[in-house]
């Protein structure tokens, strides 16, 4: 299986919220943002960090996909 934040990323364009603004409300890494953009794996605490900050589940951060 692999991990998409696509979620996350209609979560910011909802909130009309450009990625270098998320980071800074979520308090992560440019690394970690860029892995995001990815759609590689992130730590369990960098999880938690969006969540809360943003008040969202983790079902509106990430989605798991079948690997083709």
């Amino acid at each position: 299986m692999a991990v998409s934040y696509r979620p996350l990323w209609i979560e910011l364009a909802k909130r009309e919220l450009m990625k270098t603004e998320f980071q800074k409300i979520a308090r992560i890494s440019g690394n970690v943002l860029a892995k995001m953009g990815n759609n590689e794996y992130i730590s369990m605490k960098n999880l938690e960090r969006i969540c809360r900050s943003m008040d969202l589940s983790l079902s509106q951060v990430i989605e798991f996909k079948e690997d083709k």
